[in-house]
């Protein structure tokens, strides 16, 4: 092989991982047709087939398996050798990568990174938006600020608060349904369900088990376009505390809910937590969040 574009490895291993273009793309942040492109040329101009394409997805082939293995050793090393650098840097300067999601940055976080870079205008922070689980291991962000109940143990942070769901609807129909006896008022309500980047959390659980799939008319995968649904009259759902209490329009239908109750992180791998950039963007952020926390436990509803 000659003239590799090692930027190929980051694809093959994302439509390994994912299993199809689309789930590549979407942790690339990419296009599907420019994952297609990069895997076809390879393809091509190497001689193997990495992928059989099915209806079901793309399947690794007995030669895709060598070529990820090689691939993740690329990515390991990389990453290594970029927390290493990372990790001496005493400079409050220089880039950041931060990946949280379209609910937490719209809701809390955006207003205090502004106030972060205000004091530290040398910093650049770079922002991935996801749903999906960012692996910062292969140091695909710096600081991670998510909702999880446990961690993952190759992370350090801290957490920073509890962070509660409840059910809101339309303000008109919360009002009506609240005069209803616990038990029953919810029968015959339509609801706004939560989609694949999100099955796997306690909400998911929580829908599955209390929801019936014949009462839910549309689907999203974020709790920002999940909440837009609702205002729009799609139906009741399930929202983060700290999204639902300030959305215009809408109103909390009962008390969180314990079952979904998560926790808010801020989360570094250790072997960058003391680079300065990494270090003063937590301590702000922990500060920043903590005296947020009763609008994220729901404690505290506007």
């Amino acid at each position: 092989m000659q003239n590799i574009d090692w930027d190929i490895f980051r694809y093959v291993i994302a439509v390994a991982d994912g299993g199809s273009a689309v789930a590549a793309a979407q942790r690339l942040g990419v296009n599907s047709s420019t994952v297609l492109r990069k895997i076809s040329k390879f393809e091509s101009e190497n001689g193997i087939r990495l992928f059989e394409r099915r209806q079901t997805g793309y399947t690794p082939t007995v030669e895709c398996a060598a070529v990820v293995e090689a691939a993740r050793q690329i990515e390991q090393n990389v990453a290594d050798i970029s927390r290493d650098i990372l990790g001496r840097d005493l400079r409050l300067e220089g880039r950041l990568s931060v990946t949280t999601t379209d609910t937490l940055l719209k809701s809390v976080l955006a207003p205090h990174i502004a106030t972060f870079k205000q004091r530290h205008p040398r910093i650049r922070i770079d922002i991935s938006v996801t749903n999906l689980r960012l692996n910062l291991t292969s140091h695909d962000a710096d600081v991670a600020i998510r909702a999880s109940r446990k961690p993952p143990d190759a992370l350090v942070g801290q957490k920073v608060a509890e962070l509660a769901f409840a059910v809101y609807g339309p303000t008109s129909q919360a009002t009506a349904l609240a005069e209803h006896p616990r038990s029953t008022k919810f029968d015959g309500a339509m609801w706004v369900g939560i989609g694949e980047a999100l099955a796997g959390s306690p909400v998911g659980a929580w829908m599955k088990e209390n929801v019936s799939p014949d009462s839910i008319a549309v689907t999203a995968d974020s709790f920002v376009a999940i909440r837009d649904c609702v205002v729009s009259g799609a139906g009741l759902a399930v929202l983060p505390c700290c999204l639902g209490d300030r959305s215009a329009g809408l109103e909390r239908i009962g008390p969180p809910v314990a079952a979904m109750q998560s926790a808010l992180w801020v989360l570094t791998h250790a072997d960058v937590r003391s680079a300065a950039r990494v270090k003063s963007f937590n301590d702000h952020m922990v500060r920043a969040l903590r005296a947020e926390a009763g609008l994220l436990d729901g404690t505290l509803s506007s």
